[in-house]
């Protein structure tokens, strides 16, 4: 090869190469900038019934959706289900595992006794930082 050849222009298809990846990289160096200046809003995770109370051989499903209305990850989100009917109360708890920012998980308190008859609460009672 002599030294003329190594010092020949770009072809085509190197410029075409050379400016996708410049578009790549400057797109990729937005998002970052993008993602270090937004504020993030910590886990906020709520609880509220949902749907019917169904009946299925004399016991009560209740629906609960456990939303997270924070941006930051919620661990081990505690739910309780309270129902109080003539001073009596019987309660249930579960717990979500993970519930990501925006997130909403489903879950199903089964009691003995009708909703109706009294006064059902559900409430998230704590959860972890990851």
């Amino acid at each position: 090869m002599s030294a003329s050849s190594d010092q020949a222009g770009r072809t085509a298809a190197e410029w075409v190469t050379f400016a996708v990846s410049s578009l790549v990289l400057v797109v990729v160096a937005a998002l970052v900038v993008v993602q270090l200046r937004s504020e993030e809003t910590d886990a906020a995770p709520e609880a509220h019934r949902v749907g019917v109370v169904r009946v299925v051989d004399g016991q009560h499903f209740v629906e609960v959706a456990v939303t997270n209305t924070g941006d930051q990850t919620a661990a081990n989100v505690q739910v309780n289900a309270s129902l109080v009917i003539d001073g009596e109360t019987t309660e249930g708890d579960q717990s979500v595992d993970f519930l990501a920012g925006h997130e909403t998980e489903d879950l199903v308190f089964v009691f003995d006794d009708p909703p109706s008859d009294g006064e059902l609460t559900v409430s998230v009672t704590g959860y972890a930082v990851p």
